[in-house]
């Protein structure tokens, strides 16, 4: 391949057309609503020719940039009245994912994307090509043969499909309810909107129960796509390391593939959630390079904690268990508390004035106290410590406990303190990462934040 011109994927054209999607329905809001027939046929015709403009154009945009590999380099290069060129050597990439979603297996496409390391502006490069250029220029970038470990997941996939069924069961059972509750109502549109006022106040009165039956039959429906998509991701899951990589591949629908450089992970990322727990998995993501985004790497089982250190040696686990909360800061329980509050106090209120809105009231205190219950979690494990010459640290967000492992030597850390925590002897302890990245533990002790700033210093 050294040398040869490359073009990218016509799959390309049709993204760029998809973003001007919104262009073509402008000229036909104004006359669908006026009913206008002649000036419907107007507004066609001016769409299908900007239409036909912007195919064009995109495909001249198509012929007229490339990209091929020259002396090991990866060359972009653009000839549309001025020469533009970019070179990206195979080392100041961190990490390569080749995606492969359902219409582009279709046209035989792949989208790559480029991690880049050492620049300040487009550090992320994006490329639509074929599949066999694909899979030639991730090896030339990053080669992923000669694996030292390997590992591949059976059994998830069985687990997914398992909750998926008794989804679908109590799915099933919401939806037979929601109806019951909603034979009550009349289904002629012109009847509802031209009734007498108390009937229009009787519907609403006993609309409340019902829609909340239809929220649930919704929430049940999200969650049943959601163990869907994690039965198809898991699919065909394998995972392996070479001497300078940690790769993953899987995917029944969309199929995917990450290849990141070990040495510019900055962080490994273990999250616990309540399905996490049920389920006895632990996802486990990776930041590298101080890029905002997050790649999955593999789900570890509980117990298996070892494979951890087989895939990113030196992986070290924040300790396990309840920390000091000795005069800790309650701002833990700030974000889920004051709505839980103030659903409460509504619903008791609501219970006098207004009964059929008691339950929703209730149903929201009873999604915060939900997340009070993780707040819980976090006032009770987040913390920051130093374990084999790592830094690790846990610390709560939204339901997700994450344990992390710190891997970047250029970490910076800051130490934060109010009057409060000075007199409490805590502080905040921030990780900022490369590329604006940072990770916040609260009100933990300050020696633990102290021992941290120290192992920072020494690198």
């Amino acid at each position: 391949m050294n040398g040869r011109p490359g073009r990218y994927h016509p799959i390309l054209i049709l993204r760029s057309l998809r973003k001007t999607l919104a262009l073509y329905l402008l000229p036909l809001i104004r006359v669908l609503f006026e009913r206008d027939w002649p000036a419907v046929q107007m507004a066609l015709r001016q769409d299908l020719a900007l239409f036909a403009f912007l195919s064009v154009f995109s495909w001249v945009l198509l012929s007229v940039s490339g990209w091929e590999l020259d002396n090991g380099a990866l060359r972009l290069h653009w000839d549309l009245f001025f020469r533009l060129e970019r070179t990206i050597r195979p080392g100041a990439v961190a990490a390569l994912t080749i995606e492969r979603p359902l219409l582009f297996r279709l046209m035989g496409a792949s989208r790559v994307t480029l991690y880049l390391t050492g620049e300040k502006r487009d550090r992320k490069v994006t490329l639509c090509l074929s599949r066999r250029d694909a899979d030639a220029l991730a090896d030339h970038l990053l080669p992923a043969g000669g694996a030292e470990y390997r590992h591949t997941f059976t059994g998830g996939e069985k687990l997914a499909l398992a909750l998926l069924g008794a989804n679908f069961l109590s799915t099933l059972a919401l939806l037979a309810l929601a109806l019951r509750e909603s034979r009550q109502f009349p289904t002629d549109a012109h009847t509802l909107a031209f009734a007498q006022l108390s009937q229009a106040a009787a519907f609403a009165e006993r609309w409340l129960p019902a829609g909340l039956a239809w929220l649930l039959v919704l929430t049940a429906a999200v969650s049943g796509a959601s163990i869907l998509r994690s039965a198809a991701q898991t699919a065909r899951y394998t995972v392996w390391r070479t001497p300078e990589l940690v790769c993953s591949r899987g995917g029944l629908v969309r199929r995917y593939e990450y290849r990141i450089r070990t040495a510019q992970i900055s962080f490994a990322d273990l999250r616990l959630s309540p399905g996490a727990l049920l389920m006895r998995r632990r996802p486990v993501f990776v930041t590298v390079a101080g890029f905002a985004d997050e790649l999955p790497l593999f789900v570890c089982r509980t117990g298996r904690e070892t494979m951890l250190d087989a895939l990113l040696p030196g992986f070290q686990m924040p300790p396990w268990g309840r920390v000091d909360i000795r005069r800790r800061s309650l701002v833990f329980f700030a974000p889920a508390g004051v709505p839980l509050a103030v659903c409460l106090l509504l619903a008791a209120v609501a219970s006098y004035t207004l009964p059929a809105l008691t339950i929703p009231l209730l149903a929201g205190a009873g999604i915060a106290l939900v997340f009070l219950a993780a707040a819980a979690a976090g006032y009770l494990r987040e913390g920051a410590w130093v374990r084999g010459g790592r830094l690790t640290l846990c610390r709560q967000h939204g339901l997700h406990l994450h344990c992390l492992c710190v891997f970047h030597p250029d970490t910076a850390l800051l130490l934060r303190q109010s009057p409060w925590a000075a007199a409490a002897r805590r502080a905040n302890l921030t990780f900022a990462f490369p590329g604006r990245v940072r990770r916040t533990v609260r009100s933990i002790p300050l020696a633990d934040a102290e021992a941290c700033m120290e192992a920072g210093e020494r690198g």
